[in-house]
């Protein structure tokens, strides 16, 4: 699609969203007084539209910033939206015409007790579209953020809205500047610690931590100090990861916000052994588990869609992940947290485990070591003692394939005799682990063929054919036919967002 059509294309587009939502909108609100769970349901729904609504008209005044890839993902996400808007007004006339072709005496609320289940799920259904859409379009709009350009720095400056989206925006452009223009404390006192109360969570690299008997609780994850690693620059990544990371929208990036972090020193040579990161525990969430506790116990009779949810998760936490200019590196079951609620067992997941993480554009190191289930997660040539490719975005896109991979077949690769285990085995899944090859890039790629034939002979009878494809795009990203992926050269942009796109795009 030309720029010229994309720019006719997104004011028609816009134009039908505001038309289709004030009418839902508006027709919901008729309904207001009515019994307490349906007043609640449509203020619920009026809020989603409100911010729904802001994302929509910032994305239209900044438009012209956005290339054409970056411009034609958000005109399809938005006609998306309008399908939802105009389905959900379509279904409450039709409770509409119902009640009025019943020809029923309203009572004082003016609405029936007989009407009160429709209109109920109804409410519920345009909710539920709300969300769903929300998760598809949010990563690709805050991305938006990466752009370097004064229109967008003025427009966020002329929106001095304090909550939703536009706030939550506002600090993440804040956040990617080298210099911020609001300072945040990231350091914590050194002996913060020392008498807090922790449980390491099973088959996960973070633990939980309690400083007081009265105070909450939250989560620690360690960033160990390598001898390897230049610490000042360890440190300065740490402290900007920190910043970011003190400003994240959990719910909506998928990565705990951090309440800051503390430098563990070893007391005889003064030299830091590690840097913990303290993160709060969003409101509502319980019980977390790592996703490979989950996957070891895994109920084959969960349902399709908590599945898909649990991949779409763990996606949105890698976007954001690289959104805010950070390759992870680490990307397993074990660095995956999933939280449960008073509703779901699987009521939201975040990405941790920052054991290896760098700045996209810092200085790679090609030390590794060769613990096998680990290297499983890793590119082939990103595995043993002397890895041959410096680490990039795409090797963080390969490890979610892994990840992805497993999800949908929901079961393990990796299989632990207990909590105490140290010394864990392949699981049935990968008997590619015996082969005898000497060779540790030819059995590494032997490894990354297996698991492409795994997803393409399993995930389509399971998880259907789109997934399938998703999880293969991710493990051949670093194939030179991949289509998507492939070619370094398309990415070499300032900002480093066409990855992004790309990447939102296909995933």
């Amino acid at each position: 699609m030309a720029g010229a059509e994309l720019a006719l294309g997104i004011i028609a587009t816009v134009d039908l969203a505001f038309r289709y939502g004030k009418l839902l909108v508006d027709t919901y609100k008729t309904f207001k007084g009515a019994e307490a769970d349906v007043e609640e349901r449509v203020l619920s729904v009026e809020a989603h539209w409100y911010r729904t609504r802001q994302q929509v008209e910032f994305l239209q005044k900044i438009w012209s910033t956005l290339d054409d890839e970056f411009q034609n993902i958000q005109i399809r996400t938005l006609r998306i939206l309008v399908g939802k808007l105009e389905a959900a007004v379509a279904q409450i006339e039709r409770v509409q015409k119902k009640k009025d072709k019943d020809g029923e005496t309203q009572n004082k609320t003016g609405i029936r007790k007989l009407k009160y289940v429709l209109i109920k799920e109804s409410l519920g259904k345009a909710i539920q579209e709300f969300e769903s859409w929300q998760k598809v379009f949010n990563p690709s709009w805050f991305l938006i953020m990466k752009v370097a350009s004064p229109v967008i720095d003025q427009e966020l400056e002329d929106d001095r809205t304090e909550v939703g989206s536009m706030k939550t925006a506002r600090g993440l452009r804040d956040s990617l500047k080298k210099e911020p223009q609001i300072a945040t404390r990231i350091f914590l006192p050194e002996n913060g610690l020392v008498l807090a109360n922790r449980t390491q969570i099973p088959f996960s690299t973070a633990e939980l931590i309690q400083r007081t008997p009265t105070s909450k609780l939250s989560i620690l994850d360690s960033v160990a100090g390598d001898p390897d690693v230049n610490i000042n620059i360890l440190n300065k990544d740490v402290r900007d990861l920190a910043r970011k990371l003190s400003r994240a929208d959990a719910l909506t990036f998928g990565l705990l916000e951090c309440k800051g972090v503390v430098k563990v020193v070893e007391p005889t040579k003064k030299k830091i052994v590690s840097f913990d990161f303290v993160f709060n525990i969003p409101e509502g969430m319980q019980n977390p588990k790592s996703l490979r506790a989950i996957l070891l116990k895994a109920d084959q009779d969960l349902s399709l869609s908590a599945r898909f949810k649990v991949a779409q998760q763990l996606a949105t936490s890698v976007s954001f992940i690289h959104t805010y200019g950070f390759v992870h590196k680490s990307i397993r079951p074990e660095t995956v947290l999933i939280f449960g609620s008073s509703k779901s067992t699987l009521a939201a997941s975040f990405l941790l485990g920052f054991e290896r993480f760098r700045m996209a554009e810092g200085r790679t190191m090609r030390f590794g070591d060769c613990v096998w289930y680990k290297d499983i997660y890793r590119h082939p040539r990103r595995q043993g003692l002397k890895p041959e490719d410096e680490y990039i975005m795409q090797h963080d896109i390969y490890s979610l394939g892994v990840c992805l991979l497993e999800i949908g077949l929901w079961d393990t690769f990796v299989v632990y005799q207990d909590e105490e285990t140290t010394d864990p085995a392949p699981s049935r899944l990968l008997s590619v682990l015996q082969d005898q090859e000497e060779d540790e890039v030819k059995k590494a790629t032997l490894v990354k063929d297996a698991l492409v034939e795994l997803a393409t002979q399993m995930l389509p009878s399971r998880m259907g054919d789109k997934y399938t494809e998703i999880v293969v795009t991710c493990l051949t990203c670093l194939d030179e036919t991949n289509a998507d992926f492939g070619d370094d050269s398309e990415f070499e942009d300032e900002d480093g967002v066409t990855i992004g796109v790309r990447y939102i795009e296909k995933v």
